[in-house]
């Protein structure tokens, strides 16, 4: 039988005909396009999370996603600075769905991705934790040049100046000094002890992506001596290629120059699976004196700071990061700078250099389900100090005095080493339900040595922590965080305090849950809730490596013999609601919180060593608690007027009364001094940032910062080291700065600016004088009246 060729390839073309229809008939499309009020966006992602599909907008701002079954699903919208869009769609079999979809700017940051509340990243807004976010914005329109600048401009946050001679700075959270809180960069906690008491001033806005911070208990995946919380610095990532340049120089008090450069710039690859970024800061500031008496307020500084940031992508779900960066940092406070520490009357002087790298690896699935990252931090610290005076000019004919002796003594060294290593794993088992656990190995070894005041610190930490976190979604609008760290504690020290030997070898294992809850009242209402247990060793160090001195001689703080762990338990609770109406975008935040602390660290009564060295022992209180309300308001009117806010409204107290002071003369007539308030915290404080843009090429910024009364310490006799407790007065601080763009024939930007930091002069006035002064008696805000000009040249 002959078979004609022609009927077959007939019938072939038929099959084909037929089976394509039937896949026609199967699968579906849907395009469209992505705007905003300016038109089209390109490069914006288009994802259906339920299939794993992503597609990116063309240049005309159009979207494809083919080949979809028949089925309901979820658009995601995503693009940076944009409020994330959500649009749901029913695919029918053969019908090509058309959906053009508008996005709004998100001027307040509200969809921004943030890391610190969960271990991973999620939308600020749909985190089951409250994480409020300092960004690039808030740095300038304040004229931040720091952390320790720009983060009062955060709910529940403070920082204060509590050392005349040093200008030692500390961040107070909720209600608690900086010991209760923890410092991370880039998510791991290699930022110790002895670099935090100055770190705050020597991190510069030049590395810095963002701040997010978690207030309360919500941040014991990261230790349970985060117990106000945790404040993350995040530095910056390449994503494009840029670069920018600028230099600031301020007047403190319209007469001691403060002179800033940075500097930062990406490279990143054609293909876009590589890039690093660059970036410098360099400070120069003198000291000054605010009353005339020859000793300094406001210490000499000297900042250089570079590093980079760097990643390679070996593919869309594998990426490699490795960060550096390089701090050298001179202060020097007292009198005499002209002459060297020892010969001055008094002296405190720091030199840091601090290496600092960190190296990630992140793994993904194909099907996304499965994220691991391998990490590794370390940090290490040198530092030269002199904590003295009361010295001279010796002459060769001179013979050396005692005096002589101690104050060229008086010198130290400190070294500080610390490693975070570990594993994470983030297992997306659906939406509804997300597991994060890991495991890591922390590492601290801090050696300070002050052979002219006999004073040896070496102290090893070791701690194992293993961490899990289950997110769950019982229903749709409830959202649950179930999750606890469980530390594995090992502290060898060896102290020696003029000739007073005595170490630890201790061990700890401490188990710190957390519970958090957030329901979705509607689309624009959330309700959030959440409760943990924190707890501080008795090894911690933190103000313990800063020395004041009163009178020219040092004054030391050491541990008490009976110290105890310190325990707490935190609740919070909090409402948010944000909403566009129209141009509008609105975002308001009310957060309660109440933490009470077992066997609190207080400064108990002073003692005077042979050589004249005051020593404060630390020692455990009765208990304290602390409460209040955090209140957030923000509203932006398109991108021309942004009003940023909030307020803090709160009591720390003592569960009974604290001494502080005791005579040590039984026949003394002197009273004691004691408190049941936790001191040098205000009842209220608050901030505001308001931006406004009359025309695209011009900024006017207005920012201010509330301090309320609180009562603080002071000295008033040098010789029995008698401290009494002073109420300090009110001050709002004011801050204006203008900033205009110079419009160029290339793709560069040009910006000039200038203003004034406190404009009212809100300062304190009543410092003590001379070199018996209490150089802890300081408060209220960090800067005089402050005059500034300057300019940045870089890409648009």
């Amino acid at each position: 039988m002959k078979i004609d060729s022609n009927k077959i390839n007939w019938v072939l073309s038929l099959i084909i005909v037929f089976t394509s229809k039937i896949t026609l008939a199967q699968n579906s499309n849907i395009s469209g396009k992505i705007f905003d009020k300016n038109g089209p966006i390109p490069d914006v992602s288009v994802a259906i999370p339920s299939l794993n599909r992503v597609t990116l907008t063309d240049s005309d701002g159009t979207y494809l996603i083919d080949g979809l079954k028949e089925g309901n699903y979820t658009l995601i919208i995503n693009f940076i600075g944009y409020r994330t869009a959500e649009k749901n769609i029913n695919i029918l079999p053969g019908l090509n769905l058309q959906g053009d979809i508008f996005i709004q700017v998100d001027e307040l940051k509200i969809s921004e991705v943030v890391v610190t509340g969960t271990r991973k990243q999620v939308e600020r807004y749909n985190s089951p934790i409250i994480v409020s976010s300092l960004d690039s914005k808030i740095f300038e329109a304040t004229q931040s040049l720091n952390v320790a600048d720009v983060i009062n401009f955060c709910p529940g946050l403070r920082v204060e100046n509590n050392c005349q001679n040093c200008g030692f700075t500390q961040l107070r959270m909720n209600g608690l000094d900086g010991a209760y809180s923890q410092i991370l960069i880039n998510s791991r906690p290699v930022f110790t002890a002895l670099a935090g008491v100055y770190g705050l001033e020597m991190l510069p806005k030049s590395m810095i992506d963002r701040i997010e911070v978690v207030r309360g208990g919500g941040s014991v995946m990261y230790g349970g001596s985060a117990i106000a919380g945790t404040v993350n610095i995040i530095t910056k990532d390449p994503f494009e290629n840029s670069f920018e340049v600028g230099f600031n120089q301020a007047f403190v008090n319209g007469e001691t120059p403060d002179r800033t450069v940075n500097f930062n710039g990406s490279v990143i690859s054609e293909d876009l699976n590589s890039g690093v970024m660059f970036f410098g800061f360099k400070r120069d500031r003198e000291n000054w004196d605010v009353n005339g008496d020859d000793f300094s307020e406001m210490v000499a500084l000297k900042n250089n700071t570079f590093g980079l940031d760097a990643f390679y992508s070996f593919n869309e779900r594998n990426k490699l990061k490795l960060g550096i960066y390089y701090i050298n940092e001179f202060r020097r406070g007292g009198n005499k700078f002209d002459l060297f520490p020892h010969q001055a009357d008094v002296s405190e002087q720091l030199e840091h250099d601090i290496l600092g790298a960190r190296l990630s690896f992140d793994y993904e699935s194909k099907d996304t389900k499965h994220k691991i990252s391998l990490y590794g931090s370390l940090q290490h610290v040198e530092r030269a100090s002199y904590y003295g005076g009361g010295g001279r000019v010796i002459r060769e004919s001179d013979s050396l005095t005692s005096d002589d002796v101690l104050s060229i003594n008086a010198y130290g060294s400190s070294e500080d080493i610390s490693t975070v290593s570990g594993i994470q794993y983030n297992y997306f088992i659906k939406p509804k339900l997300i597991i994060t656990a890991g495991s890591e190995y922390i590492y601290n070894n801090v050696l300070d040595k002050m052979p002219g005041y006999g004073r040896v610190i070496d102290q090893q930490i070791n701690t194992w922590g293993t961490f899990a976190e289950l997110e769950i979604k019982p229903i749709e609008k409830l959202t649950f965080l179930i999750g606890g760290r469980f530390d594995q504690l090992n502290i060898v020290g060896k102290y020696d305090l003029e000739g007073e030997n005595f170490g630890n070898d201790e061990n700890f294992n401490v188990l710190v849950p957390s519970i958090s809850a957030m329901y979705s009242v509607h689309e624009n209402l959330k309700l959030r809730a959440s409760f943990a247990q924190g707890y501080r060793g008795p090894q911690a160090f933190d103000e313990d490596l800063h020395i004041e001195t009163v009178g020219g001689a040092a004054r030391f703080i050491r541990l008490g013999s009976e110290l105890e762990v310190e325990r707490s338990n935190n609740v919070s609770f909090s409402l948010n609601f944000d909403k566009f109406i129209r141009k509008k975008q609105i975002n308001f935040i009310v957060e309660s919180f109440y933490t009470h602390l077992n066997n609190p660290f207080i400064y108990g009564n002073q003692e005077e060593l042979s050589n004249g060295v005051a020593v404060i022992a630390k020692r455990n209180g009765d208990g304290a608690k602390v409460f209040g309300i955090n209140i957030e308001a923000n509203i932006a009117i398109g991108t021309s007027f942004i009003l940023q806010s909030g307020a803090t409204l709160q009591r720390a107290n003592y569960s009974n009364e604290e001494e502080i002071w005791a005579s040590e003369d039984p026949l003394s007539n002197t009273p004691s001094t004691s408190t049941n308030r936790i001191l040098k915290t205000p009842n209220n404080y608050a901030y505001f940032s308001l931006v406004y843009n009359p025309i695209k090429l011009l900024s006017i910024s207005h920012s201010g910062v509330f301090t309320g009364t609180m009562n603080v310490p002071h000295v008033i006799d040098v010789n029995t080291e008698q401290t009494v407790i002073k109420k300090t007065p009110t001050f709002f601080q004011n801050n204006i700065k203008v900033a205009y763009k110079i419009r160029t024939e290339r793709n560069y930007n040009v910006e000039l600016f200038g203003g004034v930091q406190n404009i009212l002069n809100s300062y304190q006035d009543d410092f003590d004088t001379g070199a018996d002064r209490d150089a802890g008696y300081i408060y209220g805000p960090i800067n005089p009246r402050t005059f500034f000009v300057g300019l940045k040249f870089g890409l648009n």
